[in-house]
């Protein structure tokens, strides 16, 4: 792989988004994702980056180079290859090694936002299913944005893992606050609630109170005793987003100061939760957030459909998500199935 770093701003017209998908495992799921982004996103698809993990799952048998093979050289799309020599698995990186650029690679779609010659930047996961075309709805809401607001957002995508959030139950935020419910239309109103200097005894406020109403919260609060806005669970969901590489590349690693987008971060009490981060991206989000920038909420799932979670489960139910994409493949892109035979890397049901 090889590129250099851009630090100044892309032409305004730049007609296509690049995607980058991060890999561990799931061979079938990611050639469902792949193959579905091209036939609904190929007008404005530019370069796929596929970053592979150095470990994948024992109970695969298709190889998972054998798509790239075919996105190029049957379907003549331009796709990079990348497969790092460190893996972080699910930890936060260690920030004294991020100026040591073989490391730094080894972040979740880093490869792609360091070497990408597009403006846009779509992440990807490898376990979801598009049937409508998810790009031009990112790339048309942040134009419209832009007009609207008259800058263009950092990142386009479904804003906030609210499910895990305690500000989205209505009852707590109701009893405690007299607000509503905070959802992802409206997140950037409850900036001056957490925002300010009672914001961090708020944010350990409102996940007590959580707690001893027997809800679900993971052990975010203990490291917010700074900066609590954006809250803990706020990010721009990477399984499917839009990010601006002229907005955010400048403000982040290697060129800034910000955790790439693909970084976990550690938080909580590790004495007593153990190792505790936060998830993929909300460490970035922040830190565009304290830039001054701000995302636009667009919901994908009119889009797409996600299935998640099948990577580290028990081998039936990963086997079942995989039986579930090869299905869908063999209706869907029965070429592919076919090339598959013909290279010989088609394995029995």
């Amino acid at each position: 792989m090889s590129g250099p770093l851009r630090s100044a701003p892309f032409p305004a017209g730049t007609p296509k988004a690049d995607a980058a998908l991060n890999i561990f495992a799931k061979p079938w799921q990611t050639a469902l994702s792949v193959l579905s982004l091209i036939r609904y996103a190929g007008t404005r698809l530019g370069v796929i980056h596929l970053q592979y993990e150095p470990f994948g799952s024992r109970y695969d048998r298709l190889d998972p180079m054998l798509l790239s093979r075919y996105v190029s050289e049957e379907l003549g799309r331009p796709c990079a290859l990348f497969q790092p020599g460190h893996w972080l698995d699910l930890k936060a990186p260690d920030p004294a090694r991020l100026n040591d650029r073989a490391y730094r690679l080894g972040i979740r779609y880093q490869a792609a936002f360091e070497n990408s010659g597009a403006r846009h930047l779509l992440l990807l996961h490898n376990d979801v299913f598009i049937f409508r075309d998810v790009l031009g709805a990112l790339l048309d809401a942040a134009q419209r944005e832009e007009r609207e607001q008259g800058r263009a957002p950092f990142a386009a995508g479904r804003i906030g893992q609210c499910w895990n959030c305690p500000a989205g139950n209505a009852a707590l935020m109701r009893d405690l606050f007299d607000l509503p419910a905070c959802a992802p239309e409206h997140f950037e109103e409850y900036r001056p609630l957490f925002a300010g200097p009672s914001g961090p005894a708020r944010l350990q406020e409102l996940y007590g109170e959580a707690r001893k109403r027997g809800m679900f919260t993971r052990p975010y609060d203990a490291s917010f005793s700074v900066c609590s806005w954006p809250l803990p669970e706020c990010r721009v969901n990477e399984w499917a987003c839009l990010i601006d590489l002229a907005q955010t590349r400048p403000l982040t690693v290697p060129l800034g100061g910000a955790l790439p987008p693909g970084a976990f971060s550690p938080c909580g009490d590790r004495a007593r939760e153990g190792e505790v981060t936060l998830d993929t991206g909300v460490a970035w989000f922040r830190s565009m957030y304290a830039h001054g920038l701000r995302a636009a909420h667009l919901p994908v799932e009119s889009c797409m459909k996600h299935w998640g979670g099948t990577g580290r489960n028990t081998e039936r139910a990963y086997r079942l998500a995989e039986d579930n994409a090869r299905m869908l493949l063999e209706r869907h892109f029965p070429a592919f199935i076919r090339w598959l035979a013909g290279q010989g890397g088609l394995p029995p049901r």
